[in-house]
């Protein structure tokens, strides 16, 4: 019975969620956040040119960041921990992904 309870109470925590159908999204790192971090950095008493290569630094963090962090819910990261056939049964599909459309093409 503890099985349904805790499983009705995902689903139902999922529909109220700001993430709903948005459960996985790549990480953004908007100008105000770099911006932001360049006010923390403006009481750090360092060299302009360590202060202009920390934000060099700072920059490629986040155009590479973009690209390789997911921020994803709590509810589908507590779900993928819980279930680990679920994380391989999508680890596959990205695995496979496009290799039928390809078979379909030749």
């Amino acid at each position: 019975m503890g099985d349904i309870l805790d499983e009705a109470t995902a689903l139902i925590r999922c529909k109220e969620c700001p993430w709903y159908k948005n459960c996985v999204t790549p990480m953004q790192v908007s100008d105000e956040d770099i911006a932001q971090f360049r006010l923390m950095m403006q009481g750090v008493n360092l060299p302009d040119s360590a202060r202009n290569h920390m934000e060099d630094i700072l920059g490629n963090i986040a155009s590479m960041s973009q690209n390789m962090i997911l921020q994803t819910c709590p509810i589908f990261a507590q779900r993928l921990k819980d279930n680990p056939g679920l994380a391989r049964k999508i680890k596959e599909m990205m695995q496979n992904w496009g290799k039928e459309e390809r078979k379909a093409g030749e």
